[in-house]
């Protein structure tokens, strides 16, 4: 809804993100209606809002990457093997994060990108992306285990969407 402060109103225009829109004004690279924006602006619908890069824009960079078990996408301790530190002997990028996480434990696709205005579009709820997993248990499970699941299961104070179970064998 309007008005706007200026910062959201650029990464809701797929400019940047807020942090990154904050820079740009910064930098005086923003305008509204030729006049050079500063932080805390408000703009209405009727505004002419203009960003006008020097220079070449740093291009965005996605990469989908297969991470293998015993690396972690998150908080990495002494003694274990980033995510950030694995892509680098494959990928000289600098300024990349991977978006989400996946289990130390569990391999699978996770992409890593320099690009922050995705992360919501990919992690939050609202937008509703399907995922797929294949897990192998170490017991056979119990017989109403597939039933329950697929209804959603309370996990401390949230419950899990409802989801499709196929059990493949024992």
């Amino acid at each position: 809804t309007f008005p706007m402060r200026i910062n959201k109103y650029l990464a809701w225009k797929k400019h940047s993100t807020r942090r990154g829109a904050d820079e740009l004004i910064k930098d005086k690279k923003v305008f509204i209606n030729g006049r050079v924006a500063v932080l805390g602006d408000k703009v209405s619908k009727e505004d002419n809002v203009e960003v006008r890069f020097r220079g070449k824009q740093k291009p965005y960079i996605y990469i989908a990457y297969n991470k293998p078990i015993g690396v972690v996408t998150h908080s990495a301790q002494e003694g274990e093997v980033d995510i950030l530190e694995k892509i680098k002997h494959e990928v000289a990028i600098k300024d990349i994060f991977p978006i989400g996480r996946i289990d130390k434990e569990s391999h699978g696709l996770i992409i890593l990108t320099n690009d922050g205005r995705i992360t919501e579009r990919l992690l939050s709820p609202k937008y509703v992306h399907e995922k797929e997993y294949l897990v192998k248990t170490k017991g056979k499970l119990r017989t109403n285990f597939k039933e329950k699941i697929e209804k959603g299961v309370q996990i401390d104070e949230e419950k899990t969407a409802p989801c499709k179970v196929q059990i493949i064998n024992d």
